[in-house]
């Protein structure tokens, strides 16, 4: 008869029935009704089931370096126990490697064993492994990448290959890497760091961007000095930050700011610089806080710290320059210039030491103070030295409420000045005798010559 089957009953007439016959076998619906005598019925054995493949990453998306965890899940929805007849290899994408601490594993059977060794682009389970009947097993390992991207993961129809057929559709999964984007970061710094009461230091904040990307400022950066600190007289106001970058800096005013949408260069620097000044002395820290430069690619995640020190008083610089050497009997003198004084008064004391004391650790043979009136220079009064030698200036500044004194010590740059003896005249040598003879020699021929030439006159 053949093969017969029915989704629904059937009845099957006339003589012997052999054959099979297949009535309703999955939904159990239907009924074969077969004629009395001698029928031989074969059974229909069921077709085996191919195993099944999948793939996923856990997390599918991580940063650049980061680690994610493939896990290779092999289904057998068969009966019977699948065997892998050959190894599984699945091949990562270019780009994806296993990572350094590979974990790998596998719930497989049949003294399964997976090869992943660091660094390398491929993961294997071996030959002989075995999937349970109707259950699944996976194998797992991690892996990473160390550039962004979206890399798709792909094991082909026919890659697991076992003693119940093969898969018959792909296993897919994609991994996200991330590039982090690095935030900015701020520094800055008073230049010079230490100033006079009234005095001018250049405040400089640096803003620096690692990353690969441009990074624009979504909000005014604005830096608030601390009090007693204002913007000088002369701001001088400027900044190297692109994006039409503008810097508010008004004379007198207690801030400084850079506009928003100012740019800064991808993994490169920007500045912003002004003037400031303090009227009274201290310690002055000027602080741009965490998150206060806030930009396309994140916040500033450390602060920026400056600190500007103003003296309670002046610190004043004395400069000295002594006369050019002379012969004894000429006046030497030193000129002094005062700088760095706020309006000072007092006097410079002007000392000479004798060439018989190199270390000016003796009494001064010269003293002559001269008042101060503000910055500028003073000269001492001159002095006529007596003896030949080197002599040796020491000028001071005595300072006031407002002003340090100065500590010019001995034998300072320029303030030692040589005296020298006087050249004495050669005296007029006195003739000979026979200097003598030749004199009046000459002179008796010149008395005879002039004496023939009147005779010859007459």
């Amino acid at each position: 008869m053949g093969t017969v089957i029915a989704d629904t009953s059937i009845t099957v007439g006339g003589g012997n029935v052999s054959g099979r016959v297949l009535a309703g076998a999955v939904t159990a619906t239907g009924i074969v009704t077969m004629p009395t005598g001698g029928n031989t019925i074969g059974g229909c054995s069921a077709p085996v089931l191919p195993p099944t493949l999948g793939k996923a990453f856990s997390p599918a998306t991580i940063n650049a370096g980061g680690a994610s965890t493939l896990t290779i899940t092999l289904s057998n929805p068969d009966a019977a126990i699948a065997t892998l007849s050959s190894a599984l290899t699945d091949t990562l994408p270019g780009g994806v490697v296993i990572a350094p601490a590979p974990a790998a594993a596998t719930t497989c059977g049949g003294g399964a064993a997976v090869t992943a060794i660091a660094g390398a682009g491929a993961v294997a389970l071996s030959s002989g492994s075995t999937i349970p009947a109707t259950g699944s097993c996976t194998v797992t390992v991690n892996v990473t990448a160390a550039i962004g991207g979206s890399y798709i993961n792909t094991l082909n129809i026919g890659a697991l290959a076992t003693s119940n057929g093969n898969n018959a559709g792909p296993a897919i999964a994609t991994l996200t890497v991330v590039s982090p984007v690095l935030p900015p970061t701020l520094g800055k710094a008073f230049g010079p760091a230490t100033i006079n009461a009234g005095g001018v230091s250049t405040l400089t904040i640096t803003l620096s961007n690692p990353d690969a990307a441009v990074a624009t400022l979504s909000s005014a950066l604005t830096d608030t000095l601390p009090g007693g600190v204002v913007i000088a007289p002369v701001p001088a106001a400027a900044t190297t930050c692109g994006g039409g970058a503008a810097v508010t800096a008004i004379a007198g005013a207690g801030a400084v700011v850079l506009s928003s949408g100012s740019t800064i260069p991808a993994t490169g620097s920007c500045t912003v610089t002004v003037n400031v000044t303090a009227a009274v002395g201290g310690t002055y820290i000027n602080t741009l806080n965490i998150g206060a430069l806030a930009t396309s690619n994140g916040s500033n995640a450390a602060a920026a710290i400056a600190t500007l020190t103003v003296p309670a008083i002046a610190i004043t610089t004395l400069t000295t320059q002594a006369s050019f050497g002379v012969t004894l009997g000429g006046a030497i003198s030193d000129t002094a210039t005062l700088s760095g004084g706020t309006a000072p008064t007092g006097a410079i004391t002007f000392n000479l030491y004798g060439p018989n004391d190199a270390l000016c650790s003796g009494a001064a043979i010269f003293t002559t103070p001269v008042a101060v009136n503000g910055n500028g220079n003073y000269s001492s009064a001159p002095f006529t030295p007596v003896a030949i030698g080197t002599y040796r200036w020491v000028a001071n500044y005595g300072g006031d409420t407002n002003n340090a004194a100065t500590t010019n010590g001995c034998n300072a740059l320029n303030e030692s000045v040589g005296v020298t003896a006087v050249m004495p005249i050669a005296a007029a040598g006195i003739p000979t005798l026979s200097e003598w003879a030749m004199i009046m020699l000459a002179a008796f021929l010149v008395i005879t010559g002039f004496a023939a030439m009147r005779r010859q006159a007459r």
